[in-house]
């Protein structure tokens, strides 16, 4: 389900807004990095300017599924939901409450649609950041399976999560 809300989407350091073939460079420098691409499953590493322009012009960066999350300084990372909810963030912005701070208003976001179902998330085995951060946005686990990590060239363990809209009441009130 593609999300229907108005672009940009302001936070108080934060705007997050549709893709564009010019974020090309930017997110090579960020998903680029092997300290990002390591715990991302369809992320291969290295990754280059083919990658960015071959994501940049799939379904998946489509307006309605894929944000960029700009600071002042530009483009930080990448924010979506297609086919469940994911995010990236470069590296010198990692522990800066930015993942949470763009994840907020999208996820309330996609519940205000009529019809929405659960919503599912994952990160893999050893990434505590990740799971504090979908923890924080109202995620509750909801068992483990084994996903191919294309920068790792291998299978690992990713733990499944869901957000019903229920959950994410609980979770407003403690942001």
């Amino acid at each position: 389900m593609d999300v229907a809300v108005p672009s940009p989407i302001r936070t108080p350091r934060l705007t997050l807004r549709s893709l564009r073939a010019e974020d090309a460079p930017a997110i090579v420098e960020g998903v680029g990095n092997y300290d990002v691409a390591r715990w991302l499953a369809v992320v291969p590493y290295p990754y280059g300017s083919e990658d960015a322009q071959v994501f940049l012009s799939s379904p998946d960066a489509m307006p309605g599924r894929a944000w960029a999350i700009e600071d002042a300084a530009g483009l930080q990372g990448i924010i979506s939901i297609s086919g469940e909810f994911g995010y990236w963030l470069a590296r010198p912005v990692w522990g800066r409450g930015y993942a949470v701070e763009a994840g907020a208003p999208l996820i309330a976001a996609y519940f205000r649609q009529p019809g929405a179902a659960d919503l599912r998330a994952g990160y893999f085995a050893g990434n505590h950041r990740s799971r504090r951060v979908l923890e924080k946005l109202g995620f509750r686990a909801d068992g483990t399976a084994r996903v191919w990590a294309c920068a790792l060239g291998q299978e690992v363990d990713s733990h499944r999560m869901v957000l019903r809209a229920t959950d994410l009441e609980t979770a407003a009130r403690t942001l």
